[in-house]
């Protein structure tokens, strides 16, 4: 039994080992495939037989993007909404995080329930109400507009609040005592704790603000203030398609996603392993 129970555990690990291998790759092909597509021409794109590799290595696609729109201006105005809409949220849910996790008020509870009920709510419900609560602000067709809906994230309060609540109250009593302001608290003591979480919401927004699609379509009525989803429609035509021109902007819309995921990703993993340990 002794002989056999290290190779049972090597012939699990092996196939724990080609499953997650295999569902990588699964995941990673498209990626691949498109970026591979960018440097392709027109005509080696649709053929009866695709091959994965570019016969002929091209950067006209890429070269093409600033004839065919102010690409540049959308990639700025998406860095605009996703940086600032970003920047609320890590803040505004660390304060909400630590207000629900260290204060004790009347109706707490029922306010955080609330709070958390919103996260089963789609945009699209509620999509008509905010358009005209926007438009009487007069931000229509503004970066204001764009960034209203993004500033509030109900799953980075819930996050915050499990990782502020691990925080010792003596620390905070301590602090408090010694003279330090409820704002020097949060400033020194809380943030400070709280990068992990703040770093995991703070990508989940970045790549969710990135990526919308609807509430840029509705709001932006100008060119100056499309994102680089919305620039991907110049690419459709009325009786074509340009598939090269799409891949090479797709390729150069995930390049800030998987920037910010590469730097921050250990303190997104932290984050995420840290708050489920406390409830």
């Amino acid at each position: 039994m002794g002989m056999q129970r290290p190779a049972q555990i090597t012939c699990k690990r092996t196939g724990l080992y080609l499953f997650l291998g295999f569902t990588s790759f699964v995941m990673v092909a498209p990626f691949i495939w498109v970026f591979l597509t960018s440097f392709k021409r027109s005509a080696d794109i649709v053929t009866e037989t695709p091959h994965l590799l570019p016969p002929v290595w091209t950067l006209d696609n890429y070269l093409q993007l600033p004839r065919v729109a102010p690409f540049v201006r959308f990639f700025l105005n998406s860095i605009i909404v996703s940086g600032v809409s970003t920047l609320f949220i890590a803040l505004g849910s660390a304060a909400c995080g630590y207000v629900f996790a260290k204060y004790r008020f009347r109706g707490r509870d029922f306010l955080f329930f609330l709070v958390i009920s919103t996260i089963l709510i789609p945009l699209q419900t509620y999509i008509v109400p905010l358009y005209l609560l926007t438009w009487k602000l007069g931000w229509i067709n503004s970066y204001q507009g764009l960034i209203f809906p993004l500033i509030i994230m109900s799953s980075g309060i819930f996050f915050l609040r499990q990782n502020i609540m691990s925080i010792p109250d003596e620390l905070i009593d301590a602090a408090r005592v010694d003279g330090a302001s409820e704002w020097k608290v949060f400033r020194t003591i809380v943030l400070p704790l709280s990068l992990s979480p703040i770093a995991a919401i703070s990508i989940v927004n970045w790549v969710y603000t990135w990526s919308l699609f609807i509430w840029p379509l509705i709001v932006a009525n100008s060119t100056e203030m499309f994102t680089m989803e919305l620039g991907l429609m110049y690419f459709q035509r009325e009786y074509a398609v340009d598939y090269g021109g799409i891949m090479a902007a797709c390729v150069i819309t995930l390049l800030p996603v998987l920037a910010v995921f590469l730097i921050f990703r250990t303190r997104i993993i932290e984050g995420v392993a840290f708050t489920g340990m406390k409830y």
